[in-house]
């Protein structure tokens, strides 16, 4: 007899295509997924995997059919703790898989995630952080519930629930001399050195921003963090995008770092939260968007963080 989770160690080596990876994302050691293969194709006298220098793990026929009917049963095991996890006096205990749009993440997560732990102590969250793309991954692949990421990287199989609209604000050095003025407008800065977070859906929204006006602006760099933006506008020269108002930020140098509203209207953005469609939201994830939708609904002001 075998238990749920040797399944899982043969579907996540199956969906990865290699044991080396699925034992890093289970975080168990490669010989207990490999015991797990063998002890499956042992008891029902099948291979599951045939091994390929170039690519790999890959499933026989008769490994295609035992995963999927595996991806079924873990599936339908998963419904039914949901079922268990949810009582009637509303007490939620179980645990939530969250992936975060990985820009925003430290602005968003933390006091949704704060307020929701103090009213649902027994509900464990994990979180994993990526671009939009791999948020949208994550889903897909079974490894996150939820995503909390902006719509402005459509992928036919996610549908979302708007938490807020969003706007652009110009981030900046305060040194820069633009960061005198109250609105800026992008002919203001289509001649300055722009430092784009390179992110799909991320860097397009803004260059269509400029197009939208007949401009192109002048993208310098195209870190993949906020962390490297942050070091880039330290030297008081360039400028940056946020959708979100980023209170008391600095730049490495101890500057100040200043959130500046747009004169044109941008195309509309929202903050969502995604899941893969035909997902059967139960009561916790229902529980956790509401929390989202209280905590997050203010933060086009700038108010929320």
């Amino acid at each position: 007899m075998h238990n749920l989770r040797h399944l899982k160690y043969v579907v996540e080596a199956a969906r990865l295509g290699s044991i080396t990876n699925a034992s890093r994302l289970l975080r168990v050691s490669q010989p207990a997924i490999s015991a797990a293969i063998r002890t499956y194709e042992e008891e029902f006298n099948i291979r599951l995997f045939v091994r390929n220098p170039s690519q790999g793990l890959a499933l026989t026929p008769s490994g295609r059919n035992f995963v999927n009917r595996a991806r079924e049963l873990l599936e339908n095991a998963n419904d039914f703790e949901q079922l268990f996890n949810e009582t009637d006096d509303g007490h939620l205990s179980g645990r939530l898989e969250l992936a975060c749009y990985a820009g925003p993440a430290p602005l968003l997560v933390p006091p949704v995630i704060q307020s929701f732990n103090k009213a649902h102590p027994d509900v464990e969250i994990g979180l994993h952080e990526g671009d939009m793309e791999r948020v949208a991954t994550y889903l897909k692949d079974g490894r996150a519930d939820l995503g909390l990421t902006y719509d402005i990287y459509p992928e036919a199989d996610i549908e979302h629930e708007v938490i807020t609209r969003l706007a652009p604000f110009v981030l900046m050095s305060a040194k820069n001399p633009l960061a005198r003025k109250k609105k800026l407008s992008l002919k203001d800065l289509a001649d300055e050195p722009l430092i784009l977070m390179n992110s799909p859906g991320f860097s397009e929204y803004f260059i269509n921003y400029f197009g939208m006006y007949d401009l192109k602006p002048r993208v310098l760099h195209q870190p993949t963090t906020y962390e490297m933006v942050r070091g880039l506008l330290s030297a008081g020269n360039g400028y940056s995008f946020s959708m979100v108002k980023i209170k008391n930020a600095q730049s490495y140098d101890g500057g100040a770092l200043v959130n500046i509203e747009l004169a044109e209207p941008p195309p509309q953005v929202n903050l969502v939260v995604a899941s893969l469609k035909g997902y059967r939201r139960g009561r916790l994830a229902t529980a956790f968007i509401d929390e989202c939708q209280k905590r997050l609904s203010v933060v086009a002001t700038g108010t929320g963080g």
